[in-house]
């Protein structure tokens, strides 16, 4: 088990804003899922299996961090790390720094609106966060809009 260094908490996070999946999923990614450009998950909440293609950012993290068990976040060679073990100590560090009000659940909906932000289609962000509803998808895209009409809004007052 590793000294408290966040590694697990940090993992956890890239894991789940980079891939947009829930928490239940991220903790039980194996190295085996991963090629290097996607990783394969089966969501809990659904059954689906997903290819979820890693961004650049999440690809460099993974490519660089060392590989000490079967899953990605590792409690030793054969054994993940409880969800609660993840959720208890994501919560540690969010008391430390006050942030007590942003949830883990929260890293899926950052994926989604980045993606939304970025211009991903609908049909694209649930081939990333396997939503089963295109309504999910559609409260992502329009948080998008609001700041994208909102900055647009802006910029023409400036104009005139």
């Amino acid at each position: 088990m590793p000294i408290h260094t966040l590694e697990w908490e940090l993992t956890a996070y890239m894991l789940g804003v980079g891939t947009g999946q829930r928490i239940g999923d991220v903790i039980g990614m194996e190295w085996a899922h991963y090629d290097g450009q996607f990783i394969s998950v089966v969501q809990e909440k659904t059954a689906a299996r997903l290819w979820v293609a890693c961004p650049e950012f999440l690809r460099t993290y993974l490519d660089n961090l060392p590989r000490s068990g079967r899953f990605i976040i590792a409690q030793s060679l054969h054994k993940g790390v409880a969800k609660r073990t993840i959720q208890q100590r994501v919560m540690a560090v969010r008391e430390k720094i006050g942030a007590q009000a942003f949830v883990i659940h929260g890293w899926r909906y950052t994926a989604a609106v980045h993606l939304a932000e970025a211009g991903a289609s609908d049909s694209e962000i649930q081939a990333v966060t396997g939503h089963k509803t295109l309504e999910m998808v559609k409260k992502y895209r329009s948080q998008a809009n609001q700041k994208r009409l909102s900055q647009a809004a802006q910029a023409r007052r400036t104009r005139t």
